[in-house]
């Protein structure tokens, strides 16, 4: 009688830690932060809003000698860029000047720019945020 308690004892013990050890890990791949500077960063939404894409994807490069320039939808746009640690401005930025169908999106883009104060990159992607720390945009690096 005794040995059976002492089997079931066991058999029951030999369960519960048989059953802890195949719960499943979920293994999460997180990717390294990408490069803020010659990176293709596509423009994913402004002030909230996804972006949709009507002639050209909407984008910009930084390139290591300061220069930016990409494409706010339709037009392209060029300038200069100052970044130090998570401090980003944009400077002298123009672009051409082509009717679009869709110049909200130019707009905004635009606006963009012209208020980015910060930025942080988490992996793939980039937030520009303005003096107010409120994000106003979100970008997404992209790889040819």
């Amino acid at each position: 009688m005794l040995n059976k308690i002492i089997l079931s004892g066991l058999f029951v013990v030999t369960i519960f830690f048989t059953a802890c050890s195949n719960t499943n890990v979920q293994k999460v791949e997180v990717k390294p932060d990408v490069s803020l500077i010659n990176t293709y960063w596509k423009v994913n939404s402004l002030y909230g809003k996804e972006v949709e894409v009507f002639v050209r994807e909407a984008h910009l490069k930084l390139k290591d000698n300061n220069q930016v320039n990409g494409a706010l939808g339709c037009n392209n746009f060029f300038g200069k860029f100052e970044q130090k640690d998570s401090s980003i401005s944009f400077i002298n930025v123009a672009s051409t000047k082509m009717m679009c169908p869709n110049m909200k999106t130019e707009d905004a883009f635009s606006k963009v720019l012209f208020e980015t104060r910060t930025y942080k990159i988490s992996g793939e992607t980039m937030t520009f945020f303005n003096e107010n720390k409120e994000e106003i945009a979100k970008f997404k690096a992209v790889y040819f």
